[in-house]
């Protein structure tokens, strides 16, 4: 892959045990105008939050400003 690619791919910014909340904090980023991905719902739907958790993701360029707001909306 290179280098300009792996820049645009989605980076992590939190995971949550339940999708509800994974979903609760990707509404909260797109009300700050921040697009994210919800990955593993279909997994998690089976296990209710098992092992690996709902993986939420952003570009990397709204890593920072993404964190920010969910940390002050803890």
């Amino acid at each position: 892959m290179k280098n300009e690619e792996q820049k645009k791919a989605p980076v992590l910014v939190r995971r949550f045990p339940f999708a509800i909340e994974a979903e609760m904090a990707q509404a909260l980023l797109a009300e700050h105008g921040i697009s994210s991905y919800v990955y593993d719902l279909n997994v998690n739907s089976c296990y209710v939050g098992a092992v690996m958790g709902v993986r939420l993701l952003v570009d990397p360029d709204h890593l920072k400003e993404a964190i920010d707001i969910l940390e002050s909306n803890k």
